[in-house]
């Protein structure tokens, strides 16, 4: 084993909580977190691609086809 606990100087400040840090509501938070970054993600997402345009045709396939509304509807490049 590495050793017991030593007495460390209670006047260093670290923003990962310091020397043998176990939050008790370490879960929680994380969750919360999680939960925040995916509505964001989530808002991104949505925004991306009600907004996104091709003004070229791709080359081959491209994952945005399945969620694209220019896909979506049938139209074609070069077909109106």
């Amino acid at each position: 084993m590495a050793g017991g606990r030593y007495p460390y100087p209670k006047h260093v400040w670290s923003p990962s909580g310091g020397w043998w840090t176990q939050p008790t509501n370490w879960k929680s938070n994380t969750a919360v977190a999680v939960g925040i970054t995916a509505t964001i993600v989530a808002a991104a997402w949505k925004f991306s691609a009600e907004h996104e345009q091709r003004h070229t045709r791709p080359k081959g396939w491209i994952p945005s086809q399945l969620w694209a509304k220019e896909f979506q509807d049938g139209e074609v490049y070069g077909k109106k």
